[in-house]
């Protein structure tokens, strides 16, 4: 099972990278991971019921939101490197792609352009007998409005020259509520660790 997210370019903070990424989960592994995530969920929270108050949103720790708007910054800190622990000790493929927004010259399909390189790298990342469904969050409407254009990837192939036809994606693009789902939100805190990195990696290469 794919779980996928989306994080959009913010220039004002220094990302103009457009994210769309994910991790490619075995089905024999995700009860383990969720458990861990729900055991975090107990720890900080005392119940691990998937509701927005007990969600693993990147954003929602970051600027002290939601759940976490009464713990402190090291509390905060220590509940993403949990977070990041799981995820790198987790038996999963990680894949994301990054469009930089401001060399794009049709900025309004960034999205959409974003998504079907997401699409061809989740192929690629498949083994020759592996399968594999695609699951994102149901609140994001962009991703929703491309459950036609990932139809068309799988019966022509994505939207260039050179373009690869998708195969081992099947069935159609499937959405759940992240709050419903600790493989989304693991999925978010994936690709605020890629995005943040990336800005990181941008910010030390512009002092030399």
């Amino acid at each position: 099972m794919t779980y996928f997210d989306e994080v959009k370019a913010q220039p004002s903070q220094g990302q103009n990278y457009y994210f769309v990424g994910g991790i490619c989960v075995p089905m024999e592994k995700i009860m383990e991971i969720e458990g861990q995530l729900n055991q975090l969920a107990l720890d900080l929270f005392e119940t691990a019921d998937l509701t927005p108050e007990t969600c693993f949103h990147a954003r929602l720790i970051h600027f002290k939101k939601g759940p976490f708007r009464n713990m402190d910054f090291p509390a905060r800190l220590a509940v993403l490197k949990r977070l990041t622990e799981i995820l790198a000790d987790a038996s999963v493929k990680r894949v994301y792609v990054a469009i930089d927004h401001e060399k794009l010259k049709a900025k309004h399909k960034v999205g959409e352009i974003a998504f079907a390189h997401f699409c061809e790298r989740v192929e690629l990342a498949m083994a020759k007998d592996e399968r594999t469904i695609l699951i994102g969050d149901l609140d994001n409407q962009e991703f929703r409005n491309m459950i036609a254009d990932f139809a068309k990837y799988r019966t022509k192939g994505t939207p260039w020259d050179w373009g690869i036809k998708i195969t081992s994606i099947v069935d159609s693009v499937h959405f759940a509520r992240s709050h419903h789902s600790r493989m989304i939100q693991l999925a978010d805190i994936y690709l605020f660790v890629m995005a943040a990195e990336r800005v990181a990696l941008r910010m030390h290469l512009r002092r030399y």
